[in-house]
């Protein structure tokens, strides 16, 4: 690019361009540490609230058998209903 003598506004924004790459892939390579870190043996991920309550929620219903179908029938019933207001 020297050789041909480039405007200053064009070397300008490709230097723009390259900082940002390599501003973007440095917070890739974090995000990506942070999940390898997350599913590390010994590393056991902070569970979220829905989660949590899923997990309570499920493990009620199959204490008592006959619910657990019900409750399984609804859950997939919210899920159709989320699905048509959210439009996917």
């Amino acid at each position: 690019m020297r050789y041909i003598k480039p405007p200053e506004s064009l070397l300008k924004q490709l230097n723009v361009y390259t900082e940002e790459k390599f501003e973007d892939e440095e917070d890739l390579r974090e995000h990506i540490r942070s999940l390898i870190t997350q599913d590390a043996p010994g590393h056991e991920r902070r569970r979220s609230d829905s989660e949590v309550a899923l997990e309570e929620l499920v493990s009620l219903a199959k204490q008592h058998g006959e619910l657990y179908p019900m409750m399984v029938e609804v859950l997939h019933h919210y899920s159709e209903i989320l699905r048509r207001d959210v439009g996917l």
